[in-house]
C-alpha cells in the first residue's frame, strides 16, 4: 500500500511541478548558493529531534541572515516553540488531512530550500514541493522508490555511522560545517537545586514499545538494593510520560513505605522543559534507547544506557563518551528475542547494572565532595 502511495505521489508531483512547481535539477545545486529562505523538517519523536540539533545549528551558522522556518511535530511543542535557531516554527502532526494547512503556512515565506531531517513519507516531500521549494535535501536512511528519490538530494544511503553524523553530512551539499556533533537543548528551563550529600539516580522506565523497556521488576529490585545499601544518601528519581504511570505505580507498589520515601515520582507530571530540569538535576540516569537518554547526553549528565534491539553505533551517546556507560548486547538481539520475545532487554541482569551504578555513584559522590570543599 505504501509503495503504491509513493508512486501516486510521484505521478502527482510530476504533473504539478510541470505546471506550477519550482523544483530544479539536482545537479544545479551549488554549495555557494546564498539561500535566503529555508524550511527544515523534524516532525517525529523527541530523540529524533535532539539528533537533528547539531545540523540545525550548522544550517543557521551557514546562513546567518536567512529566514529559516522549522516544521516540527506537535509532540515537541513546548520544547521547540521558541528555538532560537529559527525565525518561525510551524507544527504539523504528519497527517495527510492537515498537510495543506501546513503548506499554506510554509508558502508564506516562499522557501527556496527544504532540509528534511525527519519526516513522514511521502507527505514531507509532497509538502515541500507544494510549498514552492527549488531543492529538497533529505536524509534517506531507508531506500526510496526510484520515483520519489528523483525529487530529493541525499548522501545517506551508504553511510553506516551515527544518526547525528549522517544528518550533519547533508551540510556537505551546502558548504556547511559537519564537525560539531554536540546536541543542544532548544529551550530554556528551570534548574532544580541539588541536595548536598545525596546522590540522585534517575530511572526512565518507559519507551515507545514494550520490547525496548527493561522490565519494571528489574527496576524495582535495583531500587531496593540502592536504597538499602546507601542509607539516606541515595534518592531514586523516576521520570516518564503519562503513558508510563502504570510502570511507576508498579515500581512503588514493590517497595515498602520507608523505601517509597526515598523515591521522587515525576512520571506524567512534567512538561518537556520541566523534564529537562529534572534530568539536569540528576547525578546519573538509567534508561533505554529513548528521548530522555538524548536529553541527558545533551545536558552532559552521566548515563547508563541499555541496548539490545537497537545498536549504540547508530543511536547511542556520540559526544562526551567518557560520561556514559553503554551496556550493548545488540549482537545478541536474536537470542534475546527468542528467550524474551516481549521484553528482550531482560537478558541484561540487575547485578550488572547495580555494579556499574555503584562505581558511578562513588565517582559522583567524590565530585560532589570536591565541589563543596572548593
Amino acid at each position: 500500500m505504501k509503495i503504491r502511495k509513493m508512486k501516486y505521489a510521484h505521478w502527482f508531483l510530476s504533473v504539478y511541478n510541470l505546471l506550477f512547481g519550482n523544483i530544479k535539477p539536482k545537479k544545479s545545486l551549488s554549495p555557494d548558493y546564498p539561500f535566503k529562505r529555508i524550511v527544515v523538517y523534524s516532525t517525529t519523536a523527541l530523540g529524533d529531534f535532539m539528533f537533528n540539533t547539531p545540523t540545525m545549528r550548522a544550517l543557521r551558522q551557514r546562513y546567518p541572515d536567512a529566514h529559516i522556518t522549522l516544521v516540527a511535530g506537535t509532540v515537541n511543542y513546548a520544547m521547540v516553540k521558541d528555538y532560537s535557531c529559527f525565525d518561525e516554527v510551524i507544527f504539523w502532526n504528519n497527517k495527510f488531512r492537515d498537510m495543506m494547512q501546513a503548506v499554506c503556512k510554509i508558502r508564506k515565506h516562499k522557501p527556496e530550500l527544504a532540509v528534511i531531517l525527519h519526516g513522514h513519507l511521502p507527505y514531507d516531500i509532497l509538502s515541500a514541493v507544494l510549498a514552492g521549494c527549488q531543492y529538497i535535501l533529505r536524509d534517506n536512511y531507508l531506500t526510496l522508490p526510484k520515483e520519489l528519490d528523483s525529487w530529493v538530494i541525499s548522501c545517506s544511503l551508504n553511510f553506516s555511522g551515527h544518526l547525528i553524523q549522517r544528518k550533519l553530512d547533508l551540510m556537505q551539499f551546502l558548504g556547511g560545517d559537519t564537525s560539531k556533533i554536540e546536541m543542544e537543548i532548544p529551550c530554556s528551563f528551570e534548574r532544580l537545586a541539588k541536595p548536598v550529600g545525596r546522590i540522585r539516580i534517575g530511572f526512565n522506565m518507559g519507551a515507545s514499545t514494550r520490547e525496548r523497556c527493561w522490565p519494571v521488576s528489574y527496576f524495582t529490585e535495583l531500587a531496593k538494593r540502592l536504597i538499602d545499601s546507601h542509607d539516606d544518601k541515595c534518592e531514586i528519581v523516576i521520570i516518564g510520560s503519562r503513558a508510563d504511570r502504570e510502570l511507576a505505580d508498579t515500581l512503588l507498589a514493590g517497595l515498602n513505605s520507608d523505601q517509597q520515601q526515598r523515591v521522587s515520582n515525576y512520571v506524567g507530571k512534567t512538561s518537556l522543559p520541566q523534564l529537562i530540569g529534572v534530568i539536569d538535576s540528576l547525578d546519573v540516569l538509567l534508561t533505554g534507547d529513548t528521548g530522555p537518554l538524548h536529553l541527558a547526553v545533551a545536558l552532559k549528565i552521566p548515563t547508563i544506557s541499555l541496548f539490545v534491539t537497537a545498536s549504540p553505533k547508530f543511536t547511542g551517546p556520540y559526544q562526551n563518551k567518557e560520561l556514559h556507560h553503554v551496556i550493548d548486547l545488540s549482537c545478541s538481539h536474536h537470542h534475546a528475542l527468542s528467550m524474551h520475545p516481549e521484553q528482550p532487554l531482560s537478558i541484561i541482569p540487575v547485578d550488572q547494572v547495580y555494579g556499574i551504578l555503584e562505581k558511578m555513584c562513588v565517582t559522583s559522590a567524590k565530585n560532589s565532595f570536591d565541589t563543596v570543599k572548593d
